[in-house]
């Protein structure tokens, strides 16, 4: 049996941290739904243009192109079943299980396979009025587990997350910890005289090859491997990937892989897409003067997200000069780049200026590349063709975003 992962059209909920990867590649917490699982044998459903970086991100498993068979399970990337109800429903032979419309798990006869096959490769929405198999739909998702259904899900769930998956334990001698909760520190890892690990509210993982300098980490918190953290960094609640170099105060955050946060500035219950860079004293701004619930706008509707803590969402290769501010539940889109006050969202492969009293004008997609790829040689990667088709799709999609900004293709000068 394998486990088949796929999207649904919900990704754009998501936007701009699902532009650039599939809803399966989305880290909750400190891990996908496809690394909770674990299963090695897993097999990808996925957007068309996301195909060939998916192949390239899990080159062991199948991507799109794989026959049916009547024993795989398939289940919604953005959905975590709990494991009695998974166990329930996995020994049946053919059942689909939904909540309000939405396939959540399910084993299914070959023309649904089909059917599904399409309309997630297409971009399709998936219409439970053209599936056979019977649809189980379920009332209380309390009984069968979670789905995150939008942005912000992902942050305001993450401190209780983060301390369930943080388990391992292994101390060194010569690091001293306070608190019961799990603690990893790999062999290889460097922590510098003067840390502090508190594990008090929750567990520290710290990953190979990393090196946290006299700073102070408030567990749960997750480092991975190659991580730089510089001296009088203090982190909390949060998860932080692998080869980042970090420093300044972050909250309550998620940071991908490769992304830069080096200077002094606040990062406050945000999520950070790979490849970023937050220029020196950017400060993101997760909570409203009067204490009130903070709106985020998803597609045409701006909808409450019900909590009061809340910063911003940086899609890949987003960047930021120095001393920029950005508004709660803002989104910065793919490969921008913004300089100053940022009191709106900001599309992909925008120059955003308006901040700094100059006129905003659309990133170059070749400029974008090269920006990209200087980036990466810092890391000693090559950007495949892969990727560099990825981009330019990806900015043919958000042509109309730009349009709806006004956003023209012109000299970006700053006044």
């Amino acid at each position: 049996m394998s486990i088949v992962f796929f999207e649904d059209t919900s990704w754009k909920n998501f936007v701009p941290l699902s532009y650039t990867r599939s809803l399966f590649d989305i880290k909750i917490g400190s891990l996908t739904t496809y690394e909770l699982f674990n299963n090695k044998s897993s097999k990808f459903l996925t957007r068309r243009y996301l195909e060939m970086v998916t192949k390239q991100r899990h080159p062991n498993n199948a991507v799109n192109k794989f026959e049916y068979n009547s024993d795989d399970i398939f289940i919604n990337s953005l959905f975590i079943p709990l494991t009695s109800f998974f166990k329930k429903w996995s020994v049946k032979k053919r059942f689909l299980v939904s909540f309000r419309d939405k396939i959540l798990m399910g084993r299914i006869d070959k023309s649904d396979f089909e059917y599904i096959c399409e309309s997630v490769v297409e971009d399709k929405k998936i219409n439970s009025n053209n599936i056979r198999t019977e649809i189980t739909n379920i009332n209380d998702l309390d009984e069968c587990g979670t789905l995150y259904s939008w942005p912000w899900d992902l942050i305001v769930q993450l401190k209780g997350t983060l301390k369930s998956q943080i388990r391992k334990r292994k101390i060194p001698q010569r690091v001293k910890v306070i608190g019961n909760n799990p603690v990893y520190v790999d062999k290889t890892s460097i922590i510098g005289q003067g840390t502090v690990l508190d594990a008090s509210e929750g567990g520290i993982y710290i990953g190979p090859q990393s090196a946290i300098y006299q700073s102070s980490i408030y567990g749960p918190v997750h480092i991975g491997e190659s991580t730089q953290v510089k001296p009088y960094s203090v982190i909390s609640n949060s998860y932080i990937g692998n080869n980042c170099r970090i420093a300044g105060e972050i909250d309550s955050s998620i940071i991908l892989d490769y992304t830069n946060k080096s200077h002094l500035g606040y990062l406050g219950h945000s999520y950070v897409g790979e490849w970023v860079n937050l220029g020196a004293n950017t400060v993101t701004s997760d909570l409203k003067m009067t204490y009130g619930t903070i709106s985020m706008r998803v597609d045409k509707e701006k909808k409450d997200t019900k909590t009061i803590k809340l910063g911003s969402f940086f899609g890949d290769m987003s960047k930021t000069s120095i001393g920029t501010n950005i508004y709660c539940g803002l989104k910065i889109g793919v490969s921008s780049h913004v300089y100053g006050n940022i009191f709106e969202d900001v599309p992909s492969y925008v120059i955003y200026g308006q901040g700094i009293g100059s006129e905003n004008a659309e990133m170059n997609i070749s400029s974008s590349i090269k920006f990209q790829k200087r980036m990466m040689s810092r890391r000693n990667v090559d950007m495949s063709l892969e990727y560099e088709n990825m981009m330019r799709t990806i900015f043919e999609m958000t042509i109309n975003e730009r349009k709806k900004h006004k956003v023209l293709s012109k000299k970006f000068t700053i006044r």
